[in-house]
């Protein structure tokens, strides 16, 4: 693999009115030219959301590539459960196929695994219930259902929806600080699974709901269903207030739907600047194979601790 790249410049094309851009002009030689990784990195800031067609990357690429950009996330912090890992060697790996640790499409016969699927269908920002939040997700596309099967990614523009929001609303929330969960929102997902879960027997990450974003200096509404309960109120005081910023991010408006259209597609976004979810299961679930890999980035900028403090130990899990 050659130590330069071919290319002095990327171009970006924009997929929607305010945000999302197609990226043309990536060669992936690695190690990526610092130029060339700074234009990325200028373009997430911007677009929040990147599209590159084609990567066509192995895992040891994917890790390669992402590492430039920071230090990554170990999925061996986060399943604490007994879950069987597909990739043991590459820990940077976050599997979020369909596939159990067989190869083997999931069925009905892994309902706790089903359920935590579910969960990334509701929105959200990756690593949100840690204690250091992830700047950069990178989800390549390995195989992919058959075409109009689903398995589609929405994004929510949510610097844009703070943008737009009336000033009453903005000085209501712009000091709030949430309490994160990751077992919040797999019961919200799929609570006959999780049904006799208590988060707050759990940690939970704190983290300001507004913010701004270092890329772009804009302000970002960090509003997730991992979010369980402001500082100062109980969950049930905290729901209506987080269903209404919720239902305001998530108008149609502000939504970008990226569709995969070939293996090797790969997506990177900055969760600092939008919100995401998988589609609601298509009809490929139980059919077809839906290979999909990420990567995560981890936040080593000013607000990536949030409030709880830089170095804190735990990570959130599924199990004490």
């Amino acid at each position: 693999m050659g130590s330069t790249a071919n290319i002095s410049h990327l171009t970006f094309t924009p997929l929607h009115t305010t945000y999302g851009a197609r990226v043309e002009g990536m060669t992936w030689d690695l190690p990526t030219p610092p130029m060339v990784l700074q234009e990325i990195i200028n373009g997430v800031h911007k677009y929040g959301v990147l599209v590159f067609r084609k990567a066509n990357l192995d895992n040891h690429q994917h890790i390669a590539f992402s590492q430039q950009l920071g230090e990554l996330d170990d999925v061996k912090a986060h399943i604490k459960a007994g879950r069987a890992m597909r990739f043991p060697d590459q820990p940077e790996i976050f599997d979020v196929s369909n596939l159990d640790e067989n190869d083997q499409v999931l069925t009905d016969a892994d309902p706790v695994r089903k359920g935590n699927n579910k969960g990334n269908t509701l929105w959200h920002a990756d690593m949100a219930y840690n204690p250091q939040r992830c700047a950069y997700s990178l989800l390549r596309a390995v195989e992919l259902p058959p075409q109009g099967t689903g398995g589609e990614t929405q994004f929510l523009d949510s610097r844009t929806a703070y943008d737009d929001m009336p000033q009453a609303m903005k000085a209501r929330v712009n000091k709030l600080v949430t309490n994160n969960s990751l077992l919040h929102n797999r019961k919200l997902a799929a609570p006959e699974i999780f049904d006799g879960v208590e988060p707050l027997d759990y940690p939970m990450s704190r983290h300001r709901l507004i913010q701004p974003h270092e890329g772009s200096g804009r302000n970002n509404i960090y509003v997730t269903t991992y979010a369980h309960h402001f500082d100062d109120s109980t969950m049930e005081e905290s729901k209506p207030l987080l269903e209404e910023l919720l239902a305001w991010v998530s108008q149609p408006k502000y939504m970008l739907i990226v569709k995969y259209e070939n293996d090797g597609d790969l997506v990177m976004w900055d969760n600092r600047a939008v919100l995401h979810r998988a589609t609601e299961t298509g009809t490929y679930d139980g059919k077809f194979r839906r290979d999909m890999r990420r990567t995560t980035v981890k936040d080593g900028g000013k607000f990536g601790w949030g409030e709880n403090g830089v170095g804190c130990s735990w990570q959130a899990g599924l199990t004490k």
